[in-house]
């Protein structure tokens, strides 16, 4: 009995949340990202409109490349494939509602950004 009670607990220690692609999921409080594992040229991005407002996001790396745009309906996703994308920092930067700008981290473990204070 105790043996089995150690294989799930060790189990359930490395049950993280990694997608294939970035999955970003828009509150109207916080933002959420479950980031990818490891690189990839063709990066995908993923939004999730979770609030009851239009979400209009710019996806920038950090060289100023301007990516892509979302305009996502309440309650809707978009999906985004990056084609070249060269290792670098990414960033959604919200232009309306007003949030925080979100980086995204590649092969973190899930996390969550605070609203604009």
């Amino acid at each position: 009995m105790i043996f089995l009670l150690g294989i799930l607990f060790i189990f359930n220690t490395y049950a993280y949340e990694y997608t294939d692609a970035f999955v970003v999921k828009v509150f109207s409080d916080h933002v959420k990202v479950t980031s990818p594992k490891k690189y990839d040229k063709n990066q995908s991005v993923i939004v999730e409109n979770r609030t009851q407002v239009k979400v209009i996001m710019n996806l920038q790396g950090e060289s100023g490349t301007n990516y892509s745009y979302f305009s996502i309906p309440p309650r809707k996703s978009q999906s985004k494939k990056l084609t070249n994308y060269k290792k670098e920092k990414l960033f959604l930067v919200p232009m309306s509602p007003a949030l925080q700008r979100v980086h995204l981290k590649l092969g973190s473990l899930p996390y969550e950004i605070p609203e604009k204070e």
